[in-house]
């Protein structure tokens, strides 16, 4: 096969970009050629796609544009994409495929595949471009001009002086034909517009009426702002010198009401009478006619002219899209060299022998213990370990936090549903039971009258002894405290295994974090769940300790707050008894008679405060239960809080997984634990590699200043930083 080089002598598509310009189109490359290939894609490396309606002009632009041939006749129109994709090397290589369309059946696939087609000259492409039509035609349909195809021509043309960019002939849009074909060829010129590294090049033909243009609308759909787009007018020397139709033209491409980024450009395409013509010929023709029309007025303001100012355009055109890409690529290599660099770390070394694997731990286990003992005193900011606050990753690696909340929330439901029963007076039943903010959520709501004759009473009479009448019994205050503290177990329960379960879900994705996944899974089965499940035991011990003087003995408490809650309560009740009998006494007289006297309302206080069926001493044995329950409550919460959460649980769980716990394993532990599969191995020469290539890539980027080089503005670079 001929050399690349000499089958492309005579074509310009190594003017497509300047000496200025070669430097970031060199970077370009030479990430490319350091295996980043895949992060460049949509964000590095452009494509020119050239679209337009039926018979606009489109390949005839392209042919002018590279000196290499297209297809132009009708009778063979562009029926399926074709990708010119020029790849800079120091070796020189063509190569042709045609990529099948998904849609094809496997058999049809494999016969695609098995294309093979070449050419020796610009002149010859055309023939490429036939033998591959007929190659995707079936026997059906293989002389059925108007079939289009969704499979695409690759040809990949590679030399050592060419752009590393991508041109692409689209079929053409249009009105006519069945319906299936105008909606496929929609669809794909469609996908092609809408891919970011697509340059639009819009070709509209000056023949038609420029409102009937099927590709300015959807450019209007898809790239509304017109940006990445370049508008190209063909056949202008169609238009009557001085006629409305020619000065329509004028005006759009003047004025640009499409708002297209890079403007308009206007271009003579060979006649029909010239398509023997060389490309000098072409090209001085249509300097001559440019000279003569009633174009030449707008060339170097608003709109370009020619072939050879629209090479220049492109140049620019190409430049722009890639300084603004520059800094996307350069984010995404930092964002994966980062990521790349945390999972090479939490593989760590080769670990072949148990000395090896002895080491490994052990830099787990610090960074274990760092980061617990961060979590537990609340030093949040000093890892980006610990994420962030306002995101749920970021509050469940906030331990102590998690912990004091779960504590609040505990202390809550204790205070609200820690007593079996709510007593409500009977005055104020219904404002007690419901508040501003709705009914009490509480199970058992009842008067404390009611409760005095079915509880307190009815205990009285099952546990009498030697006291006298209207004396309470003192064994029946701890009788009826056990009754009324009995939620008090599960509450806790459930808050100690909250707990618990925090804990447990903050050190395994602490471990996610410090190591791969198989050592992780083997630290929490081997070291971190055997562990909490121990210090688990010993909460729900401690529970059982701090619950037995509640449930086992009497009541016994050396506060000095006890007397002065049970004269409250009392205190409570007579101020009580005395509004209640104010508001009686205002109801039984008239407004007009006069007020009771002090003697008076005293009397009738006193009648009240001491009921006289009071014999077994039921309210004095209330207000001791009362006084003692409020006494005991936030004690026994702060224990749970104290003693079981954070001296069973939390005190000492970065020694969990220490050095001496490492120093400790069997020979076999140590092995299953830290011991790497080949697949590790492999995965840590995988991310050797990724890291290395991605800082060569980033100090590629670094050495140039894509400012320097751009057309575009700082302002617009900046934004786009």
């Amino acid at each position: 096969m001929t050399e690349p080089s000499k089958i492309l002598e005579g074509t310009t598509l190594h003017q497509l970009l300047s000496e200025d310009e070669a430097q970031l189109l060199d970077t370009i490359d030479e990430l490319r050629s350091q295996g980043i290939g895949r992060l460049l894609g949509e964000a590095g490396l452009p494509q020119l796609i050239v679209c337009g309606d039926q018979s606009s002009g489109k390949s005839s632009v392209l042919e002018a544009l590279t000196r290499v041939y297209f297809p132009t006749r009708s009778s063979v129109c562009t029926t399926f994409p074709t990708e010119l994709r020029l790849r800079r090397e120091p070796r020189s290589h063509i190569s042709c495929r045609i990529k099948a369309a998904s849609t094809r059946s496997d058999e049809e696939k494999i016969r695609l595949a098995g294309f093979r087609a070449s050419f020796d000259s610009p002149e010859k492409f055309p023939d490429l471009i036939t033998a591959a039509r007929d190659c995707m035609s079936t026997t059906d349909n293989k002389h059925n001009n108007d079939t289009f195809f969704n499979d695409i021509l690759e040809v990949e043309i590679i030399g050592p002086k060419l752009a590393p960019l991508t041109v692409v002939d689209l079929p053409g849009l249009t009105h006519y034909g069945s319906q299936t074909d105008i909606e496929k060829v929609s669809t794909l010129v469609k996908s092609y517009m809408a891919k970011s590294n697509s340059l639009i090049l819009a070709i509209v033909s000056a023949h038609n009426d420029i409102n009937n243009q099927i590709v300015l609308s959807h450019i209007k759909d898809l790239v509304p702002d017109g940006h990445r787009t370049l508008g190209i007018i063909t056949k202008p020397d169609t238009l009557p010198s001085g006629s409305e139709r020619e000065q329509a033209y004028l005006e759009h491409a003047q004025n640009n009401p499409d708002k297209f980024q890079y403007g308009w450009h206007v271009i003579r395409n060979r006649a029909y009478e010239e398509q023997a013509s060389s490309f000098d010929e072409r090209d001085a023709k249509e300097r001559d006619f440019f000279t003569k029309s009633n174009w030449a007025p707008l060339e170097g303001r608003e709109v370009g002219l020619g072939i050879d100012t629209l090479r220049q355009k492109l140049s620019r055109m190409l430049l722009d899209h890639i300084s603004l890409s520059l800094p996307g690529i350069m984010h995404k290599l930092e964002r994966d060299l980062s990521h790349d660099q945390n999972e090479l770390i939490k593989l760590g070394e080769t670990r072949s022998n148990l000395k090896e694997q002895q080491n490994y731990l052990s830099e787990i286990s610090d960074g274990f213990s760092m980061y617990t003992k961060d979590a537990l005193d609340g030093r949040y900011h000093s890892t980006a370990f610990f994420g962030d606050p306002l995101g749920s990753e970021g509050r469940d690696r906030r331990l102590r936090a998690v912990v004091r909340n779960l504590n609040d929330v505990f202390a809550n439901d204790m205070l609200q549903y820690g007593h079996k029963w709510h007593l409500v007076n009977d005055s104020n039943l219904t404002s007690e039971i419901f508040s501003e903010s709705g009914p009490l959520n509480h199970s058992q709501v009842i008067t404390k009258s009611d409760f005095i004759k079915k509880h307190v009473d009815t205990l009285a009479r099952n546990e009498r002894s030697t006291e006298l009448p209207g004396i309470s019994n003192p064994s029946l205050v701890g009788s009826l405290f056990r009754q009324q503290s009995e939620p008090w177990e599960s509450i806790a329960s459930a808050h100690l295994l909250k707990v618990w379960k925090a804990v447990k879900n903050f050190l395994e994705v602490l471990l996610n974090h410090l190591t791969d996944e198989r050592t992780c899974n083997q630290l929490l089965i081997h070291v971190i769940d055997p562990a909490l499940e121990e210090r688990r035991g010993f909460m729900r011990q401690k529970l059982k300790e701090l619950l037995v003087p509640h449930r086992e003995y009497d009541p016994i408490t050396v506060s000095p707050h006890f007397a002065r809650t049970i004269w409250n309560l009392r205190e409570k009740s007579v101020k009580r008894s005395v509004v209640e009998n104010i508001r009686k006494e205002f109801k039984s007289r008239d407004s007009k008679d006069e007020l009771p006297s002090t003697d008076e309302i005293i009397a009738k206080i006193g009648a009240t405060s001491a009921p006289l069926d009071d014999q077994y001493g039921s309210n004095e044995t209330l207000e001791f239960m009362q006084a003692y329950y409020e006494t005991t409550l936030l004690g026994f919460i702060n224990n749970v809080a104290s003693l079981a959460v954070e001296q069973c649980l939390l005190s000492g769980l970065w020694k969990i997984f220490s050095s001496a716990a490492i120093r400790d394993m069997s020979d076999e532990t140590l092995s299953l634990i830290a011991s790497e599969s080949r697949d590790v191995q492999m995965e840590r020469s995988r991310l050797r590699d990724r890291v290395e290539v991605l800082q060569k890539g980033l100090r590629t980027i670094k050495r140039i200043q894509p400012s320097k080089t751009s057309s575009i503005s700082p302002a617009k670079l900046q934004t786009c930083l």
